[in-house]
């Protein structure tokens, strides 16, 4: 059995995802925006077995925690290998904001599309959906039905594209790409609550 915790991070409200294979208490901790206690509170009530941090993009709400995760877990961080060099220079957006965001690590693994993540009987594949930003990444697990967006969809909206790296037309093509997955899969966005591609197909106003 696989479990999915969300726990809210930030001024921004950003959801931070584990990701865990139940008997086996294998974890992946997706998006780590801040709240690094609170995460590895969750993490080791449960006794999960953190593999690595896995950014969907290099925004300084999605990263926050990945250094003390790090170094907590002593895991590595993964993120698009389009959104690398930007990962360690993200929280300088949130200074400009005047945001308390603490600096991450470099990556030290660099995602492409079709890779595989295993968590105990699970696999997360990679699915490259430019348009937020460059690297923008969904994880979508088949064989369970539930897909990671980020921040490309959300509940019948669609991520920001007027920010450095991104576009309107990639993101588009990406939303498109998205709903051609079986209806019944429950989506889990960077923000906002838990949706399914039947619902977005049928109330997404950018469909």
């Amino acid at each position: 059995m696989y479990k999915v915790e969300t726990i809210v991070t930030g001024v921004l409200q950003e959801n931070c995802y584990i990701f865990a294979d139940d008997k086996s208490k294998e974890a992946v901790i997706i998006d780590p925006g801040d709240y690094a206690n609170i995460i590895e509170k969750s993490i080791e009530s449960r006794h999960y077995k953190p593999l690595m941090i896995i950014n969907t993009h290099y925004h300084f709400d999605h990263i926050g925690a990945n250094s003390r995760l790090k170094d907590r877990y002593d895991i590595p961080i993964a993120i698009s290998h389009k959104d690398a060099r930007d990962l360690p220079d993200s929280h300088k957006d949130a200074i400009n904001l005047m945001i308390n965001c603490e600096q991450s690590y470099e990556a030290d693994i660099l995602l492409k599309e079709n890779d595989n993540i295993s968590v105990g009987e699970y696999g997360l594949v990679v699915m490259e959906t430019p348009g937020h930003t460059k690297g923008s990444i969904c994880l979508y697990e088949k064989e369970i039905k539930i897909v990671f967006t980020g921040d490309t969809l959300f509940f019948e909206s669609i991520g920001r594209y007027d920010l450095r790296g991104g576009d309107r037309g990639e993101i588009l093509q990406s939303i498109k790409r998205l709903l051609t997955l079986d209806k019944k899969t429950v989506v889990y966005p960077g923000h906002g609550k838990v949706t399914t591609i039947e619902h977005e197909l049928n109330f997404n106003p950018y469909v």
